[in-house]
Parts: C-alpha cells; sequence; structure tokens
C-alpha cells in the first residue's frame, strides 16, 4: 500500500508528523514492514508500506495508516470538515439482492444535476503521485476514497439504467459484459454482477462495464458502495484475469460498516468538485441483508504478561487499551474488550497479546533464556523421528522431502494445492527422487545414493500413519538394520527400497533405555552451505603415469590449479595401477559453471592446460 505523507499530514493530523523517516521507523517496529520511500514533488515522499492479509481489512488506506500512527505515536487523530450535504429528497432508486446472492450490503444514491469537470490541483496531485491518472473529477472522487478509507465505490450513469432499478445478482447462462476498458468478457454461472433489465453494468466488486458508462454529458449519476463475498469476487477476478484495486480490496473483506461512511464521503466530494446551484442529492437506498456479529474478546492480565514474558501492570494495560480506542469492562477474572468492527482479525485472547506487545514495543521485551528442566518424554513420536534420523545419516543417508500431494489415490482433498496433484499420498514414492540423484551421483560426489523420507500417509477413510522409506542402490547393511532395531525397535528388511509404512506399530520399550536428552546435546558438526548450480555439469576422466616416489597430492594440486574455479570439487581418485616403478592415477573431473552452460570447447581448453602441465613435469598422460 503506497502511502502520500503529505496526504497524512494534512488530512489526518492538525499537529505535523515527524519526519518521514520518523514514520517509516515508527510502522516498521509496530505495525508492518516498509517497502520502501520515494520522494516526489516538493518535499514530499511515498512510503509503501506493506500491509500483510491479516490488517488489510483496516489498513489498506490512508486513514488505516493514520490510526496506526496515531496510536503508535501518541498524536491526536482529526477528520477534516468537508462541505455540507445538501438537504435530501426522496428517491425512486430501487435495489434488489437475488436470493442467495453474495453481497452482504448493497448502497444506492442518487445525484442529479451534476457537471462533470477536471479535478482541482491537489486531488490530482494526490493521486497522480501514487501512480493514479486524473480522469475526471467524477472518476477520481471515487478513487479518492478507495486510498482514504479502503472501500471500493462505482458511479453508473443513471438514464442509462431503466426505470432506475438494480438487481445484485448471479449471472445468467450465456451473459457477457464489455468492460470499462472496451474487453468483452463472457461470463460463467458463478459469476456474481450488478443488472438492470437490460444486462449486466458491471462485475460485482471487480469492474464496471459500459453499458452505464459515465461520459463527459452525465448529469444525474448513482453512487455504489457495497460489500461483496471475497471468495466470489477471488474466484471471478483470477478466472478472468481481471485484478484492480477494487477486487483486491473486497478480497481481502473490508467491514461492511464501511460501506455507508464510504457513500457519504463520496457524495460530499461529488457535490464539492461537481455539483453547482442545480443539484440535487436523493435518500440512500441501503439494502444491509448480513449485519456485522458484535465480538467481545477476554483476556487477563496475567495471560497477557506470561506470553510476552513482560511485567505489564494494570494501569498500563489500560493506557494501550485508550490508545486503541477499545471499550472495556475489567473485573477480577481479567478484561472483556469490544472488538470494533473494522479489526476483523481480533477473534480471541491472542489475538490480544500481540496487539500489547506490539504497542508495548518488543525492544522493551527483556530476553530471558528458557529454564533446562523442560520435562522429557522419551515416548513421543519426536524422540524416535530423531533417533532413526540420526541412525541414518550416521550412516551415509541423506534426507529428502517429497510431497504429500499426488496425482492419485484413495483420499480426494477438497481445496487441492494445485489441480494435478489433488489427492493426499496413500505410500512414500521415491522412485522419481531415487533416480535423478542416481543421474547426479558424480555431482553430489558420493559413490553410492542412500536416500530416505519419513512421514505422514494416508488412507482413504482420512486416518494417518507414520511412514520410513529407504532407497539405496546396493540395500541396506545389516548394521543398519540392527541399530535401527536395537535403539528404536523397527525391524527393516533388505533391499533397494525398503518402506515400513507404519512406524508407530512397530515401535518397542527397547527405546525406553536411551537418553533422551543426550540424543540432543550430541556435538554438532559445522555445516557451510554452498548454494547449487542450475547448469548442468560436465564429466572428464584423465589418467597420468607419475613415478612410484611422486606423492599423489602433487598431482591432484596441478589438476585442480589448471582446472580452475570451474572444477566442482576435489579431482575424485576412480583408479590406481602400479607398473615397473611407476603409478597411474586415474581421476574424475566435474565441470560446472554458476553463469552458464559449458561448451565442450570450453572442458577442452581446461584438459589441454592440466595435459600441458603434465607433461612439463615429466610426466605421461595415458
Amino acid at each position: 500500500m503506497k502511502i502520500l505523507y503529505s496526504w497524512l499530514n494534512e488530512e489526518y493530523f492538525d499537529k505535523k508528523l515527524p519526519s518521514v523517516q520518523d514514520v517509516s521507523d515508527a510502522l516498521l517496529f509496530h505495525s508492518f514492514e516498509i517497502e520502501g520511500i520515494e520522494e516526489v514533488g516538493d518535499r514530499d515522499w511515498v512510503i509503501d508500506v506493506d500491509v500483510l492479509p491479516n490488517r488489510a481489512h483496516d489498513c489498506l488506506s490512508h486513514r488505516g495508516i493514520a490510526k496506526e500512527l496515531s496510536i503508535i505515536l501518541d498524536i491526536p487523530l482529526v477528520q477534516k470538515d468537508t462541505v455540507p450535504i445538501l438537504e435530501e429528497k426522496e428517491t425512486e432508486l430501487s435495489i434488489s439482492l437475488e436470493e442467495g446472492v453474495k453481497c452482504n450490503r448493497y448502497i444506492g444514491k442518487v445525484i442529479r444535476g451534476i457537471a462533470i469537470k477536471e479535478s482541482p490541483d491537489w486531488l490530482k496531485y494526490r493521486l497522480e503521485a501514487l501512480g493514479q491518472r486524473s480522469i475526471n473529477a467524477l472518476v477520481d472522487a471515487t478513487n479518492y476514497v478507495l486510498l482514504s478509507v479502503g472501500q471500493p465505490t462505482h458511479v453508473f450513469d443513471l438514464e442509462k439504467i431503466p426505470d432506475k432499478k438494480i438487481n445484485v445478482r448471479m449471472t445468467m447462462e450465456g451473459e457477457k459484459i464489455t468492460t470499462l476498458d472496451n474487453k468483452e468478457v463472457f461470463l460463467e454461472t458463478s459469476d456474481m454482477v450488478i443488472a438492470s433489465s437490460n444486462g449486466p453494468l458491471a462485475l460485482a466488486g471487480i469492474k464496471g462495464g459500459k453499458n452505464a458508462e459515465v461520459t463527459i454529458d452525465t448529469t444525474d449519476v448513482i453512487l455504489e458502495s457495497a460489500h461483496f463475498d471475497p471468495v466470489s469476487v477471488r474466484k471471478t477476478s483470477r478466472r478472468l484475469a481481471i485484478l484492480t484495486d477494487s477486487s483486491k480490496r473486497f478480497e481481502n473483506e473490508p467491514t461492511t460498516e464501511l460501506a455507508e461512511e464510504a457513500v457519504k464521503m463520496l457524495t460530499t466530494l461529488v457535490i464539492k468538485l461537481c455539483g453547482n446551484e442545480d443539484t440535487i442529492v436523493e435518500t440512500s437506498v441501503d439494502v444491509y441483508p448480513v449485519h456485522p456479529v458484535e465480538k467481545k474478546v477476554s483476556v487477563s492480565l496475567s495471560y497477557i504478561n506470561d506470553l510476552l514474558g513482560t511485567g505489564i501492570v494494570d494501569t498500563e494495560l489500560e493506557s494501550i487499551f485508550k490508545k486503541f480506542e477499545w471499550v472495556y469492562s475489567h473485573d477480577s477474572n481479567g478484561y472483556v474488550i469490544d472488538i470494533p468492527y473494522e479489526r476483523m482479525d481480533l477473534n480471541n485472547s491472542a489475538d490480544i497479546v500481540e496487539e500489547v506487545g506490539r504497542l508495548y514495543g518488543y525492544r522493551n521485551i527483556e530476553s530471558k533464556i528458557l529454564e533446562k528442566n523442560v520435562p522429557v518424554n522419551s515416548d513421543s513420536n519426536f524422540y524416535y523421528i530423531t533417533l532413526i534420523r540420526n541412525i541414518l545419516v550416521e550412516n551415509g543417508f541423506s534426507e529428502v522431502y517429497t510431497s504429500s500431494f499426488v496425482s492419485d489415490g484413495d483420499l480426494e482433498v477438497k481445496n487441492p494445492v494445485a489441480q494435478d496433484r489433488p489427492f493426499m499420498r496413500s505410500t512414500i514414492n521415491l522412485k522419481d527422487v531415487f533416480e535423478m540423484n542416481i543421474r547426479n551421483k558424480d555431482v553430489l560426489g558420493v559413490d553410492e545414493v542412500k536416500i530416505f523420507e519419513i512421514g505422514k500417509i494416508f488412507s482413504g477413510d482420512g486416518s494417518e500413519k507414520l511412514s520410513l522409506v529407504l532407497c539405496t542402490e546396493k540395500g541396506v547393511s545389516e548394521d543398519v538394520r540392527n541399530k535401527l532395531f536395537s535403539d528404536v525397535g523397527i525391524k527393516v528388511k533388505e533391499g533397494t527400497e525398503v518402506c515400513v509404512d507404519d512406524i508407530e506399530a512397530q515401535l518397542s520399550v527397547i527405546a525406553q533405555k536411551n537418553n533422551y536428552e543426550g540424543l540432543f546435546q550430541k556435538e554438532m558438526v559445522p555445516v557451510e552451505y554452498v548454494p547449487f548450480s542450475v547448469y548442468p555439469s560436465v564429466s572428464r576422466d584423465i589418467a597420468v603415469w607419475v613415478s612410484e616416489d611422486t606423492p599423489q597430492e602433487e598431482l591432484v594440486d596441478v589438476i585442480q590449479k589448471k582446472a580452475g574455479d570451474l572444477l566442482l570439487r576435489e579431482p575424485k581418485l576412480v583408479d590406481t595401477y602400479p607398473k615397473d616403478g611407476r603409478v597411474s592415477y586415474a581421476y574424475r573431473l566435474i565441470f560446472q559453471s554458476y553463469e552458464k552452460t559449458l561448451t565442450d570447447v570450453e572442458v577442452s581448453v581446461l584438459m589441454e592446460a592440466i595435459a600441458k602441465e603434465v607433461k612439463d613435469r615429466g610426466w605421461e598422460v595415458r
């Protein structure tokens, strides 16, 4: 969400805000990450605030960010005076919601006798500074309301709507709409539209259509402010690839209460920017079938301090509540807070603790080391899984992770993460992973591929089991099988692919004798992460005759220096052949670039350089 610094200052505060950097830091340390600050205009700035989905209900707007700053910086928030609304007349507008339509509120308001003009400079500047192109005062007013309070609005030409009747409904079979950008869109019956008797006027919550488009000649309009189901908006928007500021707001579900405030603000702006002595404002038509549920959340001071590790007292806590402008009651059991409608993210006591913590300041919370005397449950699955991992890794195995979602199976997912993997796995299948590792043995620098995975498998009835699968080239050794049985209590058969579908069923009391704490107190071997290359490797072999008194390390050093940075790892010795006072050492070299695919010519140049150095030292390439 891009926020204009001067907009915050001029519209929401009488007291001047701190510097833009201080404002940015206040948000960063208490509310949101800051993506960047860009200087615009005459000593003005745009702050790019990363508002996460849990706060998009109330903070995808200038007012939302202003509220946050008011709370954090303890600066009173004020709303500038607006021009008076004209006396309202009775309206002929009729609005209906089709039964079952996913619209929680729809407000329509008629304004007659306006003249569409060019926007004033202050409005143009605010919109253009945020990347919005000024169109005219009427359209700019809707964009301004969106950026101000986070509620999408729309304007229809009243004269293009027969009988002054609007119907919010689902699309009929075969319907289509031409959007404001002249794109013809074919609709499905799952799409929601705003319609008249002449057909769809707009894609609900997404984009307006040409049927009731406002033009420079428009004099009478209908203002729309509504609340549409976020799932319905998202599905239609994604399917049609029409992503707008409006659809983004509705996908994040603003409160239904915001619709009325937005239509009042838009009415004020339209009168101010486009009104004249002939302008008439009619009463609003507010169809409101789904009201928000009042929420109360209970929380105790002891729970807050336990969770945060703080020593906050009642007076400090109540001061924080007052900064949030929360209405609350207090008794011997703790606090009961009336959650504001716009804070749809606050649902339980842990949410309240998070709010208290961020306003109190995480930097003010003392770091403490956890007590070591944590109760140990040596019978837990976590214990056994860790023990199995340790045994296998110590014996040359590498752990892999594969997806629990597969293309076919017995248990289908209601909302799959990918259309080509709609089922939960009933077995762990490492075939593809194993074959890929086999193909890349040289790159990996291993003589034998040995992999395993421990994870859940799922039956058709929804039950889960913990499964272990091992894949090797030469089979599971007797030492490993004995170790797994003696220390863990599971039996692993011989073979190159071994599946233990239900580890829990095999676990025995044998593991009870093991020291649970000792399992995690072993000295950790330092591991340095090295990024892998996405480009293919090239393998070359070289065999060199040297005298029997020549150290092998000397030959390796020559190869490494001449091969340079493209040599992936130390040359691998693959054969030794002594004869007549000489020794032939054969090495496999793996070349790979992090920047491109190597050509045969490039690798051959390196191999020739190695061969020349070998010859210069009196050795011989076989």
